[in-house]
């Protein structure tokens, strides 16, 4: 079930044209950078976009020239684990990784202590009105949620397109913090 509703969701986004993914992905950059808990932010942890995700370049250079330490994740894929490492920035400081994901180059840029991290913002296939997040079915977000600071912020981005009233989801989801539209904001956990 799970994997069905996985591949409809990815289906229907992919369908969007390349105006709607800019237009809306710079809407919910706009919504981000007005929530106290970034403006606050000393480091903050996000994806670095795939497959008509949000689009997250802009927000990193954004981040980046408002003095925010940013890190993405290096996928560690036969330990199903995910290392957040700095972008510096996005031009010299990408490589392509696991999966086909763009990721900080290890060998140019400087590990972050999970410890460190005040918001992590991430992707989903789909979330809920609740802000359980639905992802790509390696669990690696799961995982490195669950290592956070517990005063750490959880942030899942998406299109509207991407929230349902509910979805299939197991007893190891991780339910985020908010959840951010380019037309909503979903308050999960406290």
């Amino acid at each position: 079930m799970k994997n069905d509703f996985r591949k409809q969701v990815i289906e229907s986004r992919k369908n969007k044209d390349t105006k709607f993914i800019s237009l809306n992905s710079q809407i919910i950059t706009e919504n981000l950078l007005s929530m106290d808990c970034i403006k606050h932010a000393n480091t903050i942890m996000l994806y670095l976009d795939f497959n008509n995700e949000v689009k997250t370049d802009q927000l990193i250079n954004k981040l980046i020239s408002l003095r925010k330490t940013v890190a993405s994740p290096v996928t560690i894929k036969n330990e199903r684990k995910l290392i957040p490492f700095e972008i510096i920035n996005l031009k010299e400081g990408i490589k392509i990784g696991a999966y086909g994901i763009r990721e900080p180059n290890q060998e140019i840029s400087n590990e972050i202590n999970i410890e460190n991290i005040d918001v992590l913002i991430v992707p989903a296939v789909a979330y809920d009105k609740n802000c359980y997040r639905l992802g790509y079915g390696g669990g690696y977000y799961d995982r490195f949620i669950g290592r956070l600071r517990d005063d750490a912020i959880t942030i899942g981005i998406a299109f509207d397109l991407q929230i349902f009233d509910s979805i299939p989801k197991e007893e190891h989801d991780a339910q985020l913090n908010y959840i951010i539209t380019e037309t909503n904001t979903y308050i999960g956990k406290k």
